[in-house]
């Protein structure tokens, strides 16, 4: 592989972060509101530079910032200069695209896609946590430590519920252990967040809190604010 094909290899990873491990599809419309298992993979605003009908599925040529590459996903519509959504997939080498260029270097099959305005995918957008943000699995572990003081903790809603007066929304960034529940943190705010999208608040954290009607919290975030 000639070096110029390397670096081409490497710009496309940063594009998309663990595309070399095929997700599981999630089940319904691929066009759905809700992020696919493992959250959008956008880490820019991504827009589409080519469009191609291929059956049930389109090839697209998008860009992030400098880079492009091709992906495949389902039929969804999306034309030149929408902007898309995309789940992980599954990287492709040397791929030939008839009636394109013959041959590209890199081409993703991406089973979850999402076309939206461009503020839409501004906000979905993983962005770096802000100094001082712990993580999810950290706020568990350091908990007792921590209870009843001011914490910044950043992720991505997994879910946002309106309830007894305020927006519960549960974070995910990837640490912690699923099994013993401490993968997830539960915010309350007042403000409005959609599933998907990266964000940090800042709020008093607490423990052990029972608000009744079978809803106990191990560790609860309360008067969360976004924070830019």
């Amino acid at each position: 592989m000639s070096s110029s094909t390397t670096q081409v290899a490497a710009m496309h990873r940063s594009i998309f972060s663990g595309i070399l491990a095929l997700l599981a599809v999630a089940c319904g419309d691929p066009r759905s509101t809700e992020a696919p298992p493992g959250g959008w993979a956008n880490l820019g605003p991504t827009v589409v530079e080519q469009a191609l009908e291929r059956g049930e599925h389109q090839l697209l040529r998008v860009r992030q910032g400098a880079l492009s590459t091709w992906v495949q996903v389902p039929r969804v519509g999306a034309r030149i200069g929408d902007h898309v959504l995309l789940g992980r997939g599954k990287l492709r080498t040397d791929v030939v695209l008839p009636g394109v260029a013959g041959r590209v270097p890199e081409m993703v099959e991406i089973a979850q896609v999402r076309v939206v305005d461009a503020e839409t995918a501004r906000r979905m957008v993983a962005r770096r946590a802000p100094p001082g943000a712990l993580s999810v699995g950290q706020v568990h572990a350091e908990l007792e430590l921590r209870a009843g003081t001011e914490v910044v903790v950043a992720g991505r809603v997994v879910k946002a519920t309106n309830a007894v007066g305020a927006i519960w929304v549960h974070l995910q960034d990837g640490t912690g252990e699923a099994a013993a529940k401490t993968h997830d943190l539960t915010i309350q705010t007042q403000q409005q967040v959609v599933q998907g999208q990266w964000v940090a608040f800042r709020g008093t954290l607490r423990r052990d809190v029972d608000l009744g009607f079978g809803y106990h919290y191990k560790a609860l975030v309360e008067r969360g604010v976004l924070v830019e």
